[in-house]
């Protein structure tokens, strides 16, 4: 069967498709009869759904988190889309990609991963590569996971390979800005850059829809991940003891202060790049979505917890195919006004310049 995306529903259309379960309630109607009330999800959207007609029997053919065959009708509600169903059941696990139904990046995971790989490669310091190539071992399940994890469950980067996206995104901020910092350590910044969320992969579950796991919410990513790149640096023979102290302050305070959940607040020159490059990629990630999401105003985004304001939605390009002359600045001589300057001056295309100092002699022309 051919997946029907939710973005391609239409009104009145008949559906036969595959969706993500996230919320299933069973009520019962003002006229007594019990009900089910679903939400529904892919990697494009998600709707609601109605049960009317034998839902106590259809209800123990599947669960929350379940991907289902549903079969039934589509249409508009409230401006809204959603479906009623006469059908839904569980499929099983082998009949279905988890990238059709939760979000993921656009980039392919494995051609994200290769390019993390040669990233590793260049690195000089024999036990920083060492630690990351065992780490990242190519067949290991912690790659398998690294390649799949989001990078929060709403904040930025929310979606399947998110953390591998975030991850590179930062690397290309370490390299500008360690040419530009010469006395970064640039192989220690790279680790950390790499390595700052990577108990992310076991703080959240991301096999069927995205949440925490019991011991995401108990210890939490940062001591998770401090913990796992300790374990792999004490089985490295000779591995400096400075520089696994300076790894795990990297992970330990990236988040930047005691009261956004780092254990200790940056104290070295690589951990306070790290700490600001962290934010940046974050927050930048979740204004681009907020800028690209229809919610909202169709200017301005709905409020956002993460900024504490509303976001501005419209983006101003200059548009060169529009044509016109665009003028140039010019640099005033020393003890010149720049009030006395009339803008109709300023230097810029010669032909445009031509034009403009006819219409201005004609303006003048005492004897027309």
């Amino acid at each position: 069967m051919k997946k029907l995306f939710i973005k391609d529903f239409k009104e009145k259309q008949r559906v036969d498709t595959t969706l993500l379960v996230t919320r299933k309630t069973l009520g019962v109607s003002k006229a007594g009869k019990p009900y089910l009330a679903l939400r529904l999800m892919d990697s494009s959207g998600e709707l609601d759904a109605r049960v009317w007609d034998n839902a106590e029997s259809i209800a123990e053919g599947f669960k929350v988190d379940d991907v289902a065959r549903v079969k039934g009708s589509a249409l508009a509600y409230q401006g809204k889309m959603q479906l009623n169903l006469g059908s839904i059941k569980a499929v099983d696990s082998g009949e279905y990609t988890l990238r059709d139904y939760l979000p993921a990046s656009e980039r392919d995971p494995l051609e994200m991963m290769a390019e993390l790989d040669a990233i590793i490669a260049g690195i000089k310091d024999p036990f920083i590569k060492g630690l990351l190539s065992t780490m990242l071992a190519v067949g290991s399940e912690l790659r398998a996971k690294f390649m799949q994890a989001p990078a929060a469950k709403m904040m930025h980067h929310p979606y399947l390979g998110g953390l591998l996206e975030h991850v590179l995104s930062l690397c290309g901020l370490g390299a500008a800005v360690g040419g530009h910092y010469k006395s970064l350590n640039k192989d220690l910044l790279l680790a950390g850059l790499i390595l700052h969320d990577i108990g992310k992969v076991f703080e959240l579950s991301y096999e069927r829809s995205f949440g925490y796991t019991d011991e995401g919410r108990l210890i939490g990513h940062i001591t998770i991940g401090t913990e796992l790149v300790d374990s792999y640096m004490k089985k490295i023979p000779g591995f400096p003891a400075e520089l696994r102290m300076q790894l795990k302050h990297l992970l330990l305070s990236h988040h930047g202060t005691l009261e956004y959940g780092s254990p200790k607040r940056p104290k070295t020159l690589e951990a306070i790049v790290l700490s600001y490059l962290d934010d940046l990629d974050a927050k930048v990630n979740a204004a681009e979505t907020l800028m690209d999401d229809p919610a909202g105003e169709e200017r301005w985004s709905p409020y956002q917890r993460i900024f504490e304001r509303y976001i501005y939605k419209e983006r101003y390009r200059y548009d060169a195919s529009a044509g016109g002359c665009a003028p140039e600045p010019c640099l005033l001589e020393e003890g010149e006004d720049s009030e006395a300057v009339p803008p109709d001056t300023l230097s810029g295309d010669e032909p445009c310049q031509e034009e403009a100092a006819k219409e201005r002699a004609a303006e003048f022309d005492l004897f027309k």
